[in-house]
């Protein structure tokens, strides 16, 4: 049986029929993967010479790895290296991590790298200046593809750190927006690359591992679970402790000032820019209300249903695909607090995967990686993760899922007592009530269209409405009401080209 490759491995063409995304597009990304991992294995020397720059050491001191130690992510790649600094008994261990061009929608979108990387560089500043009992690793500096470079002001001479502190101390004075502890610090060495990056601290095995290593092994621990979850309990009151104006993004500008009037960067902006689905979402769009992002996240998935070739297989899917978005624009504002569509927002973690946290021995949280996709969220999307369970995001349901959500917000209740500020509503409070209208599937659907009407027709309308859903339901009624009434006949034509153009690739000779 003929195979072909994609990035996560080979797949074969009855494989390829039933994934849910466009194989024909991701097919595409082992070649462009192998040419820029030529391009970056030809800028070895350049990548040594970041290192040495932002750490201000000699770059005969920096040891890059070579390309079989690279690790390769979802949307970027991570190159090691080790910096032994005489004088220190200990090395350094950091990465510099690059934004996959052939992920991030720099083709289609471009700019979308550089988006990418000042929204992430501006949520390491801000944490550090705001929520510094968020653990995060240490971004020693950032650079864009346009050539400007910022660093760490501590990696810098004293004259450096003493004139930064000076401007800080007149900015506040003078009620002018203060910068961050990243200033610019450019080198005309680095002018050949053309390429973003983030110098970022490495976490070593003695200091922790992700908890995806251990957690199958060991999630129905309960001393290891209670640990785990009094830690994000910790860090999510950290984070809801400072109000924010807009849903939106942080984004970090050229002399390393804060401003959050990003569009909330998310998996699903990326994904669907890269594959060129329009989305017309500006990169300078932010919200003020709850209710209007979450219709905006709605006009992301119309235009993902309509222009991806294979989100509609049969009559029958295309009707249950349509009516849940339709339905969905009518119910969704309604299930929200009116108190709270106008904020305020908080910093939330948008991506907290398993792999994204790393653990001690005893799932103590020592850090959070990756911070790419934190955003300004509506505070009542504040929630414990929903993989708490142990089930992937389309098999957790009401019924399984809530004596653990029950169990977090108990630790946070117990967290909230040992607070000294007390907030007017606590946000174990905003929980249960999110939990109870059905917020918390909102939040879940609205992330990621894949699982959005199975979230929709099987979590929310059965236990909000008290509405069976089953093989005799007919949805025809509310899939007229999308106001597009050719839409299915169109979306299972696009299907058969889509098949057609898979078996010719399968059918091409290697």
């Amino acid at each position: 049986m003929a195979t072909r490759k994609l990035l996560s491995g080979p797949i074969t063409l009855c494989e390829a029929k039933e994934k849910g995304f466009n194989v024909v597009h991701q097919l595409e990304y082992p070649q462009l993967k192998r040419a820029f991992f030529r391009r970056l294995e030809g800028q070895i020397d350049v990548i040594r010479t970041i290192v040495a720059h932002h750490l201000y050491v000699d770059p005969a001191n920096c040891n890059v790895s070579p390309p079989e130690n690279w690790r390769h992510g979802s949307f970027n790649v991570c190159v090691p290296a080790r910096v032994d600094v005489p004088g220190l008994t200990q090395p350094r261990f950091i990465m510099v991590r690059f934004p996959l061009p052939y992920r991030v929608g720099e083709a289609t979108r471009p700019g979308n790298a550089d988006e990418k990387l000042r929204c992430e560089a501006a949520t390491y500043a801000w944490l550090q200046e705001h929520c510094p009992s968020v653990p995060i690793p240490h971004l020693y500096g950032v650079g864009f593809s346009t050539g400007q470079q910022l660093t760490h002001v501590s990696h810098l001479p004293w004259w450096s750190r003493w004139l930064h502190g000076l401007q800080r101390y007149f900015r506040v004075l003078l009620g002018m927006s203060c910068s961050t502890h990243y200033i610019p610090h450019r080198s005309s060495n680095l002018s050949s690359l053309k390429l973003g990056y983030l110098v970022i601290e490495t976490i070593t095995e003695c200091e922790g591992s992700m908890l995806s290593s251990s957690w199958d092994e060991n999630h129905e621990d309960d001393r290891l679970q209670s640990n785990l979850q009094r830690s994000l309990a910790r860090i999510l009151l950290s984070l809801a402790a400072v109000p924010l104006p807009r849903i939106g993004a942080f984004r970090l500008d050229d002399v390393g000032c804060i401003h959050l009037d990003n569009r909330p960067l998310s998996t699903e902006v990326i994904m669907q820019e890269n594959e060129g689905l329009p989305l017309r979402v500006p990169r300078y769009t932010t919200y003020t209300r709850a209710d209007d992002f979450v219709l905006a996240q709605l006009d992301a998935f119309d235009n993902r249903l309509l222009h991806q070739p294979n989100t509609v297989t049969s009559e029958i899917d295309g009707r249950f695909e349509i009516a849940g978005l339709a339905g969905a624009r009518a119910i969704f504002p309604q299930m929200l607090r009116s108190d709270l569509r106008s904020g305020p927002f908080v910093c939330s973690l948008t991506d907290l995967h398993r792999s994204n946290i790393i653990v001690d021995n005893d799932w103590n949280i020592v850090r959070i990686i990756d911070l790419e996709f934190t955003c300004s969220w509506p505070l009542e999307f504040q929630q414990p993760p929903y993989w708490l369970g142990g089930q992937s995001a389309d098999e957790v349901d009401h019924d399984s899922f809530g004596s653990f959500y029950d169990r977090f917000v108990q630790i946070l209740e117990e967290e909230e007592e040992l607070l000294t500020t007390r907030p007017a509503e606590k946000l174990s409070s905003i929980m249960r009530r999110a939990w109870a209208s059905g917020t918390f599937w909102l939040a879940l659907a609205i992330q990621d269209p894949m699982i959005f009407s199975s979230i929709f027709w099987y979590r929310i309308i059965p236990y909000q409405f008290s509405l069976a859903i089953d093989h005799t339901t007919d949805f025809s009624l509310l899939a007229s009401l999308w106001g597009r009434p050719h839409i299915i006949d169109k979306k299972l034509q696009d299907h058969r080209q889509y098949l057609n153009k898979l078996e010719s690739i399968f059918m091409e000779s290697d």
